[in-house]
């Protein structure tokens, strides 16, 4: 899978982040990071569909893998390229940001995990606040809120300051109607040296097994 040329490379793109560059240094892009990612998709792909069979692995650019290329038309940000790796596994017939899944984030100096879904479909979003206006719905979604947290999980900020019309600003779930999308998210500062080593896909798959319950419940709500 990865070594850690493939975190060097990252900061020495960091630091020569122009086309010009990266051109003289694509076979290197190649070899260090596109090979290792799309094994990476198809090793912990295979473990999760294990217990998620419809899950999607796709070791495509633009499928599971995230282009390197940045979208700059409507950035002040004109650097031409993102400095980190990222792969996503999705489980729905959505759009794949649409649709809950598992992330991996790999930057010069952290590991990142993710668990959720990134914006819901305009379907999910109405399926999400009927879900979470059921008191004993939301109460347990707030328990599997409560077990990734206490496994360092954190959760993403809500996108709207007010909870939607319809619902009371005392409502139990008032702090989560407010999103149009949620994921939980975990970084390790530095890298794990797990992710290094040939455990890369088993390690990253137990990283991933306490989010299957809350992945589970994103698909039935919004997937």
């Amino acid at each position: 899978m990865f070594t850690r040329e493939a975190v060097d490379f990252l900061a020495a793109l960091r630091a020569n982040n122009d086309r010009t560059w990266f051109q003289g240094h694509k076979d290197q892009a190649e070899a260090l990071l596109m090979v290792p990612a799309r094994e990476l998709v198809a090793a912990v792909g295979e473990r999760l569909r294990k217990k998620r069979p419809d899950l999607v692995a796709d070791p495509r650019v633009d499928r599971s893998i995230y282009r390197m290329n940045r979208d700059t038309r409507f950035s002040r940000d004109k650097t031409p390229y993102k400095t980190h790796l990222a792969v996503w596994w999705w489980e729905g017939a959505g759009g794949r940001l649409e649709c809950p899944g598992f992330y991996f984030h790999l930057t010069p100096e952290s590991l990142g995990l993710s668990v959720g879904c990134y914006r819901f479909s305009e379907a999910g979003l109405a399926n999400w606040r009927k879900t979470l206006e059921a008191r004993e719905e939301a109460a347990r979604f707030q328990r599997l809120v409560k077990e990734l947290e206490a496994r360092n999980f954190n959760f993403s900020e809500p996108e709207r300051k007010r909870v939607p019309a319809g619902f009371a600003s005392d409502h139990p779930a008032a702090s989560w109607l407010k999103h149009l999308g949620l994921y939980s998210w975990n970084e390790d500062f530095p890298h794990p040296p797990e992710i290094f080593g040939p455990e890369a896909a088993d390690y990253l798959y137990e990283r991933f097994v306490p989010g299957l319950k809350f992945h589970d419940w994103l698909v039935k709500t919004v997937g």
